[in-house]
Parts: structure tokens; sequence; C-alpha cells
């Protein structure tokens, strides 16, 4: 699925929250013009404020009535009313402190930074628990996402009205468009937290899951800087106070300063090493508790991130009267663009997050937080309109906007296009076209394999839908067809029933539980058009399958799903399918029983597309268990009619988070028992072809292994640039290293009777493990994933149904 979220990305990518006033400029001092780095710039009375960085350089969002206080060690502080400001890019100058002094006596002592930061991690777990204590509050969020449109290109010369419909910026050659926006009020309270309205927008309705999904859920993060990481865009940062904060980071202290009789420090930290994915910026604690009152980070550019040019986040805290510490805000604001500004290397983290292009997507979220009794009074979804979140609500006049925009023909056009990328299917109306993957295939029966997949649209209907499939093989010059329905009887997805029948050549050597771990509803294939296009060798192993199936789905609001399924089934030979059973060849059987399935989320994040739910990699595992019980009915009355068989099965997917590295993973196990036919044991397969496959061996062939008790692994490792990005020249190319390891274990038991005679292309003598390792580099023109893969061993060498190695290639999305 990765692939197709690429895709997506070239088609559309996008967003930015415009402030409503913002002062920059430079602090220089006012002899030699030289920049004061990380000078304070305060709101006078307030410790709200923000840091200038190395270069001097600060922004910093204000009111006409405020007072900046600017103050560094070494200098004479000053004052400036914000409505005395009416340079666009303000320069501050600073006039030394100079003073003479007598003896001066140098005494060993730790630094005062030293000693104040290890304060700091004493009452850390404190008031880390004070915050978590507040068990009753209301959040209103609000999530938008803006592309950034050259007004002299293409794209943005076709869009009609463009003046109309777009924000202007600093820069005359480029606006913002709005793309995506989110509004979402939310009550958390001890028995459960409930969120109680939801308003969004975008001008790809059919992208909007993925805009959110694939680009805004790695914003959404709990910015709980207490915590030893903070997990960001897939990965972890060491937090600038965590107990091994020293160890990663230059760590000042700035300045102290004293608001309404409380003392207050000021610090700025930098990453030692500036390659590493870590944080730079600034934080201010108070006095007596050691807490945090307020953190601003940001990433920098030689952190390296794909598709990242900046990133910025601001948490600032309220004390409550209680003297108990919780959040006021959490703001993060990013810009992602599919090549690097070229402008910006040089820029400072803070500055690279408002450095925009034509291509740029700028996106803002803001969390605003308050225990405010009074909302419960108020309906939610004009939470946005009351003191508590007026400041950060959208206004409805780009909504207004937004609608305009998505009526607009070449942005419909765009929409159709990436969905399809996204979904497989493209729509036509009243009508989806898709699988696209079915459309077209390749197997050693029907050769070129067209298809013509439809099936009635959410615009047709939200609650019901109907669908078929007509095929035609160019070879055998055969008619293959199938048909489906599905129906949504209440509101909500907490019943589905479906229905499908086929009547067509069907792989023997499959994994018909892939379906369930898979990203995408494509019924054929792997998932991957390289594969298709590069196959040197045409599947001769398909049955030709009669299926009739009736399904009935629960699925709780968010942990459970639940499958029921009956069905029947006649299967015909082929001249490499043959069904012999002491010594009769059987040309056709049929078998019937019961398929039953789980699948257990822990309440991770899902996407609801049409009827199916699609989970993505999180640390968050999603757990499958399925149970098929039928039997097999031979043709004729022989007397000779097998017993039942049963098929458990299980697996487990999922992301772990180790720093910069993460891994992914899939395992699954199972086990056949009872009179079964040899079609239904574990076949692993490769692709024969130059696509990599996450979920098969890429270097397995048609046919190979064919067991009743087994297991199956499927990890790779992301380096995230641990290695490449060191080296000059090769980190600007922001490559990530692979690591990936395949291995399958299995056997024949007793417990497995087979029906039929297993043929002799499989390969069971030995339980030695089968396993390939790869290793290789992704993100290949932003998009793509070469590997070279080896066979591990010597077992498997000469077995012909495996090559030695290969390489390997895959389109893929990654931070």
């Amino acid at each position: 699925m990765q692939y197709k979220i690429a895709l997506t990305l070239y088609l559309v990518i996008a967003v930015i929250h415009i402030s409503a006033k913002e002062i920059t400029g430079y602090v220089k001092a006012a002899g030699d013009q030289e920049p004061v780095p990380f000078t304070n710039v305060i709101i006078k009375g307030t410790t709200k404020g923000t840091m200038a960085d190395i270069n001097g350089y600060f922004k910093i969002a204000v009111s006409d009535g405020d007072t900046l206080y600017f103050s560094a060690v070494g200098y004479y502080s000053r004052e400036l009313p914000v409505s005395q400001i009416d340079e666009q890019q303000l320069l501050v100058e600073l006039s030394e402190k100079m003073q003479l002094v007598g003896e001066v006596t140098v005494r060993p002592e730790v630094p005062r930074a030293v000693q104040l930061l290890k304060l700091i991690q004493e009452h850390k777990k404190e008031n880390q628990g004070k915050i978590e204590r507040v068990k009753d509050y209301k959040t209103y969020t609000n999530t938008t996402a803006y592309l950034a449109i050259d007004t002299s290109s293409l794209i943005g010369g076709a869009i009609k009205d463009a003046h109309e419909t777009t924000f202007p910026t600093d820069n005359d050659n480029y606006r913002f468009s709005p793309v995506y926006l989110e509004e979402e009020a939310t009550r958390y309270s001890p028995e459960k937290d409930t969120t109680l309205f939801t308003k969004e927008d975008g001008i790809f309705p059919n992208l909007n899951k993925a805009i959110k999904s694939l680009i805004l859920i790695n914003m959404e993060v709990d910015l709980d800087f207490y915590r030893d990481q903070v997990y960001i865009l897939e990965r972890g940062f060491i937090s600038p106070i965590s107990n091994s904060a020293q160890n990663y980071y230059h760590i000042y202290l700035n300045d102290s300063m004293v608001v309404n009789d409380t003392k207050y420090f000021r610090f700025s930290f930098v990453p030692k090493n500036k390659y590493n994915p870590l944080f730079s910026g600034h934080f201010v604690v108070e006095d007596s508790t050691f807490a945090l009152t307020q953190i601003n980070t940001y990433i920098a550019q030689e952190a390296n991130y794909n598709f990242v040019n900046g990133f910025e986040s601001n948490i600032s805290y309220t004390k409550h009267a209680d003297g108990k510490w919780f959040y006021e805000e959490q703001k993060i604001k990013l810009n992602l663009s599919l090549v690097l500004n070229k402008d910006s290397v040089n820029r400072y983290s803070s500055q690279r997050v408002d450095n925009v292009k034509g291509g740029n997507w700028l996106i803002t979220r803001s969390i605003t937080y308050s225990t405010s009794l009074r909302l419960d009074q108020i309906e939610p979804a004009i939470w946005g309109r009351q003191p508590e979140f007026v400041e950060h609500a959208i206004d409805e006049d780009i909504y207004e906007m937004v609608n305009r925009i998505k009526e607009q023909n070449m942005i419909k056009a765009f929409d159709a296009a990436g969905g399809a990328a996204l979904t497989s299917f493209f729509n036509l109306g009243l009508l989806d076209l898709g699988p696209i993957f079915d459309i077209y295939y390749t197997n050693l029966i029907e050769g070129n394999r067209f298809s013509l997949p439809l099936r009635t649209s959410e615009k047709f209907s939200k609650r019901f839908s109907v669908g078929g499939y007509l095929g035609y093989g160019t070879k055998n010059q055969e008619f293959k067809y199938g048909y489906n329905f599905a129906v949504q009887p209440f509101q909500t997805d907490v019943v589905l029933l479906r229905f499908n029948y086929y009547n067509d050549y069907i792989l023997v050597t499959q994994d018909k539980f892939l379906r369930y771990v898979k990203k995408n509803p494509n019924n054929r294939g792997n998932g991957n058009f390289v594969a298709i296009f590069t196959s040197w060798e045409r599947n001769p192993y398909l049955k030709e399958e009669e299926y009739y199936e009736a399904k009935i789905e629960y699925n709780t609001p968010g942990e459970m799903h639940f499958e029921f399924v009956p069905y029947y089934l006649r299967n015909t030979s082929t001249p490499n399918v043959r069904f012999i059973r002491d010594g009769i060849d059987y040309p056709k059987y049929s078998n019937y029983g019961l398929f039953l399935h789980m699948k257990y989320g822990f309440r991770q994040h899902f996407d609801k597309f049409f009827f199916d739910r699609i989970y993505y990699m999180t640390p968050t595992p999603v757990v499958n268990f399925s149970w098929d019980i039928g039997k097999v009915s031979l043709p004729g009355n022989t007397g000779n009619n097998p017993g039942y068989y049963s098929h458990l099965h299980g697996s487990i997917q999922g992301r772990q988070n180790l720093g910069l590295i993460f891994m992914d993973y899939m395992v699954n196990a199972g086990y056949l028992f009872g009179d079964a036919p040899y079609d239904l044991l574990d076949q692993p397969v490769g692709s024969m072809s130059l696509g990599y496959s996450a979920y098969r061996f890429n270097l397995l062939h048609h046919a190979s292994f064919a067991h009743n008790l087994y297991s199956n692994a499927h990890v790779y490792f992301n380096g995230g640039g641990i290695f490449l990005n060191k080296v000059p020249g090769v980190k600007k190319l922001k490559l990530r290293e692979i690591l990936s390891f395949k291995m399958h274990v299995g056997t024949l038991t007793d417990g497995y009777k087979g029906v039929f005679d297993l043929p002799g292309y499989y390969s069971n003598p030995s339980s030695v493990p089968y396993a390939e390792i790869g290793i290789g580099v992704t993100n290949i023109f932003k998009v793509g994933r070469v590997e070279y893969v080896h066979l591990v061993g010597n077992k498997y060498k000469n077995s012909g149904f495996t090559d030695v190695h290969g390489i390997r290639i895959k389109g893929e999305f990654s931070f």
C-alpha cells in the first residue's frame, strides 16, 4: 500500500495555518551589528515568549496591547511596545553591558545549568503526575492543511479564480490554497473520553482519509516532554529534560526572570550531533516546582527527514488555583515537500518551517485545553466561538473557499486519480471501477487476463453496494465472472452483510489469510505494479473454482472485528492441479464449511473506506485469529467420502520504534488437521518478478513447500539514515538503510490426512527452515525501494524451486 501513498502524494500534498499577528526580526549588537544569539524575547508581564536562534532571528505572535521585552546575558535589556512596531521585519539593537571587575577568585563547580537540570529531572515524575491527575477537561482541536501554489506555474494558471480561492503570502509569486480543514471538540472524563463534535472538509474528498491518516496522524502525538522519548514522524526523539538528555544535548541556562513575584528559568538546547533525530529549541521552568511552563522545539535540516522541510512545536502550560500545572495549548507546524527548498539549506531550524516554495504543504494543528465547567452547558458545535477557544477557530469563509475549489474540473481529476491510487477504486460517479489490480494480470492458463470490475459507489448509496466483474483470457479465450453485494443495515458499520459469488480460475499457491493483513482490497497479485510487468514466469498452478459465501460482520466501536462466513465451493482440476486419490483422478470435488475470523486492533486508528476498515502500520499491533471448519465431498456414491477438517491460523503485525531505527513485522502461524485437500495447506510462494513483496518470499518460485503445521515471519528494519546520513554527499539523497529477514518453518504432521495425493512439485522432506535476507536502501527518488535479497544457508541452494539471490524493487513512502 505504501507505493500507493507515494503516488497519492505526487498528485496532492498540503498544509498551513496563518497566524493572526506575527512579528519577526533580528537582534544585533548595537556596535558591530553582530547577531546576539539566544536572546530572550518575552511578552512583558508573562512567561510567554520565544528565543532568538543562533543568527539572532526570532518570531513571536503578539497582540496590539503587548510590550516585547528583549534580554541577553552581557547586554542591557530593552522594551518595545507592539503598537510602535510597523516594520515587516524588526531590527532590535542591544547595547553591550560593560562592567569593571576587581579581583576574581575562580572555583571549580558544577555549572548552574547542570544543577538546575538535575532538579528538573528529580521533579519530573511529580510534575508529570500532576498533569495526568487532571481527568476532567475539554479540548478544541484545529487542523489546517494548505498547499503553496506557484502562480506562474501551469497548476497555478489552471485554477479558476485563483485570487478568490487562495490566500496571499509575503512572496507575490506564491499563494496558499486550503486543502484540508478539521475541527474537533472532545470531552475527557474519568469515565470515558468522548468526541462530541467533528467537522472536516477538503478539496480532495477521495483523499481526505489519506491526508488525515498518512500525514496528519503523524502529528497526532502527545507532546509529553516529561517522557524520555517523544514520537513524531515515525521516530523517537529524546526529550531535552530526559534523564539522559546531557548525553545528547548541549543545554544552556540563558536567563532568569521574575513575573508576579515568581521566578522562572529559561534554557536553550541544541543537539551535540546535528545529524541525529533530536530537537533544538528552548524551555522555561518555574523556580519553586521546577515544572515546565513552556517548551518550543524545532527539527534541524541536518536530521534529514524525507519530505520534511521544517517542523516546529510550541507547548504552553497553565497553573491552576490549586497549584497544579496543566496543558494550556499544544501547537504543531509542519512544512512538507517532495523536494528540498534549495535556498533554505543554511537556514536555522526555526526559519525552515516558514520557508515556503510552490508545492509545499504547510500543516498546523493546535489543541487548546480548558477545565471550564460552563462548557458543559454549551453545544459542542459552537465551542470554537467561545472565549476559551475562539482564537483558534476556523473561519467559515475558508470552508466556503474549499467548496468552490473542489468543484473545479482539474481538482476533480486529481481527486479521482489519487483516490484510485489509494483505494484501488476509480470513481465514475455512481459507479466505482476496481479493484484496479484486478483489471490486468497474467497466468499460464489464461495468458493475459483482462477484467472489468465495477461496483456501485458511495454516491449511489452509502449503506448498500452491488458489484461484479467480467474477465477474459487471451490464451484460453474464455470468459469468467463474479458478483457481490454488501449492506450496512444500521447507521454505523456495527453490522455488515455481504454475499459473494464467482466462477473463475484461482491460484492454489496463495495465502487466503493474507487479505486480513494487507491494507488494500486487491484480490489478485501482490499489490505491486512492478511485479505485474516484470514477471518472468506465469503461474501455472490454478484450479477452476465456483464459490459461494455469505458473510456477517460485527464491529465494535474501536477494537474488535468479527466475521461469520458459511461457504460452499466446487473445484475443477486443470493440467497442473490434479485431484488424485487411491489411484482415481477426480476431475471435480466440492467442499463446504464455516469460516470464523476475529481482528483485535487495541483501539488504534483505522480508516473506513466504504465498507472496509483499513489499519496502518503503527507501534500498536493488530492481531488476527481465524478458524476454518469444513468437509470435502467427492463425486459419486463411493462410500469413500472424507471426514471433517479444521484449520487454525493467527497473525500479529505492527511496528517497533527503536529510536532512530524502526522495525516492521508480521508473524503468523497455523495448524491444519483432519481430512483436508492439499490446496488448504500453507504454501509460501515467491513473486517470480522484480517486484518486492512485503508478505511473500522474494526468491521462492510459484510452488515450493506445503505444510499443515507452519509459521512465517516477515521482518524489516529501517535504519533512519543512521549510517548513510553521515556520508558526505550521500546524506543529501536522504536514503534509509533497509535490512529485511523472511523465514518459513513448517512440516507435515500425522494430524493432516490428505484427501488427495500431494503433487510432486512440492518439496517437504526437510524440516530445515527456509530463510532469505535482504539489504538495500529506501526512498530512492523519495518513493522507491531497492533491495538485494540472498538465500540464507545452503540447504535449498540447488533445490530448483528458489533463486539464490536477486534484486527487488518496490514503491514506498517513509519519513
